[in-house]
């Protein structure tokens, strides 16, 4: 039975999405034991950094944009962004995003699955966000300017019980 010839796409995110994930924390939960929060943090955030790079410019890539000239349009920052995580966010990922107007994207996550996750292991008092990085590296990869508010390090969930980052640009 060929399993990926019977399965809708969403199952098919899913089943990669929380394959991903798994590996993700596990691998840094193997880090924290062997080297310790502070290089494993540092490690995972510019793993993460790196390949968002790259994951954003497949995306556009797809999209036809064909090109590594920065993106300079907020109109096509934001379609890229939208089929970005389109493509990648799973059921269990709770969270949202808008663009409520020119040069703004707003986050928020209801429930942080990495949050959940790294506090069930006791290891959130020390854990520096993953998934922040992961859309720093997609603008980077783009490369757009921004500035994130807050601009924080750890666990925004952690340290005020919630997960709302907004990031600002100066595009055309």
């Amino acid at each position: 039975m060929n399993l990926i010839e019977i399965m809708d796409k969403n199952g098919i995110r899913e089943f990669f999405s929380k394959n991903w994930m798994t590996h993700d924390a596990m691998w840094y939960g193997t880090c924290v034991q062997e080297l310790g929060p502070e290089v494993a943090n540092r490690l995972n955030k510019g793993a993460v950094r790196l390949m968002a790079g790259l994951e954003i410019k497949r995306v556009a890539s797809l999209r036809g944009r064909l090109t590594d000239n920065p993106v300079t349009d907020f109109k096509e920052l934001s379609k890229i962004i939208e089929a970005t995580f389109g493509l990648v966010k799973a059921e269990f990922m709770d969270f949202d995003f808008n663009f409520p107007k020119k040069n703004l994207m707003q986050g928020r996550f209801n429930e942080c699955f990495a949050h959940t996750g790294v506090s069930k292991y006791g290891l959130i008092e020390n854990y520096e966000c993953g998934i922040v990085e992961r859309i720093k590296g997609w603008l980077e990869g783009m490369g757009v300017s921004y500035v994130m508010e807050p601009d924080f390090e750890g666990c925004l969930m952690h340290q005020t019980g919630k997960c709302e980052i907004n990031f600002r640009f100066e595009l055309a």
